[in-house]
């Protein structure tokens, strides 16, 4: 004999199935939902990376009532130290210019060879010859600091490992009262004297970057001094040593 289901057993089932394709459909409307949100604030935050690349963060300034000396003793140089380069900007009104240069070495990627405010030292006998410890270059010779920074950073760095920068831009008036040639890279941005971090002797860091100098040297157009103790000079405009 067939069983056939009353009318009222079919009316609870498709009442039944109804809640059950209602609350399926609820549970992806919200997932549609919740992935759409994620996908707006990420592509959201890949407009800003690409609108700005890095928020550039300023030089740090130092808290008041904290006692930092103008000057480290490096290696057995005078560098002024970031307390003075604190004191050249807020005295000279640089800030934004210096802002500028951050971003420029930035958008280069050289902004992490060497501490940016460094590249600005005049030398390590600031006081001896009476002048700014710091000083800015013009613009237009930002650019033939970016290959120097760049043979650092692939040549020399990965040899002697970091450096500090005792010298980098020049004026005219700091070279001459210096003593300094008068064709020196400085005054065009291009060359930096440095000291290696690492505790090099003199015998050990010469071959080091004598080597570095015969085999990479003219590809970079690179020009090497060697000074007393482990000072030496680079640049990158003009293949020579001495």
């Amino acid at each position: 004999m067939d069983i056939h289901e009353s009318e009222d057993h079919q009316f609870i089932d498709i009442h039944i199935e109804r809640r059950r394709v209602i609350w399926i459909s609820a549970l992806v409307l919200a997932a549609i939902i919740a992935l759409l949100v994620l996908t707006m604030d990420k592509v959201r935050e890949l407009g800003e990376r690409i609108v700005t690349p890095r928020e550039l963060v300023p030089a740090k300034r130092i808290p008041k009532g904290i006692e930092i000396p103008d000057v480290y003793d490096v290696k057995g140089y005078a560098a002024a130290s970031p307390k003075a380069f604190e004191d050249f900007l807020a005295k000279r009104d640089f800030r934004e210019i210096f802002a500028r240069l951050q971003h420029f070495l930035y958008i280069n990627k050289v902004d992490g060879v060497v501490p940016s405010y460094q590249l600005l030292r005049q030398g390590s006998d600031w006081q001896t010859v009476e002048e700014p410890p710091f000083a800015l270059p013009p613009e237009d010779s930002w650019e033939t600091m970016v290959n120097t920074l760049r043979l650092l950073q692939q040549e020399i760095v990965p040899r002697i490992g970091p450096v500090t920068v005792l010298s980098g831009w020049r004026t005219d008036k700091y070279n001459a009262k210096a003593g300094g040639s008068k064709r020196s890279k400085h005054m065009h941005f291009c060359g930096l004297d440095v000291v290696p971090e690492r505790d090099f002797t003199r015998e050990e860091l010469l071959p080091i970057l004598r080597d570095i100098h015969r085999k990479h040297g003219k590809r970079w157009n690179m020009g090497l001094g060697i000074y007393r103790g482990v000072r030496f000079h680079v640049d990158t405009c003009g293949y020579r040593r001495w």
